[in-house]
C-alpha cells in the first residue's frame, strides 16, 4: 500500500499556510483561489485516506474501541 503519511503532512501544511493568509494582506482573489485549491486538496486527501489507509484488524465489538490503545491498558484505567 501507497504510505499516506506524505499526503497529510503536505495538505496540513498547506491549509495551516492558507489559514495565514488574512494576516498576511494578500488580495481577495488570491485567497479565493487558494480557498477552491484547498477543498480539492482536502477531498484528494479524504479520497487518499480512505483508498490507501490500513483498515484496523481489532474490532469495536471485541472491546477494542481505539486501534491505537493495548485492550490490557485500557482496562486498568
Amino acid at each position: 500500500m501507497k504510505p499516506i503519511k506524505w499526503t497529510v503532512i503536505g495538505v496540513t501544511i498547506y491549509l495551516m499556510f492558507y489559514a495565514m493568509m488574512p494576516f498576511v494582506n494578500v488580495a481577495y482573489a488570491v485567497v479565493f483561489l487558494l480557498f477552491l485549491i484547498g477543498n480539492a486538496l482536502l477531498l484528494f486527501m479524504v479520497y487518499d485516506v480512505l483508498k490507501n489507509g490500513e483498515a484496523p484488524t481489532k474490532k469495536f465489538d471485541d472491546g477494542y474501541w481505539y486501534s491505537d490503545i493495548n485492550k490490557k491498558y485500557s482496562e486498568n484505567l
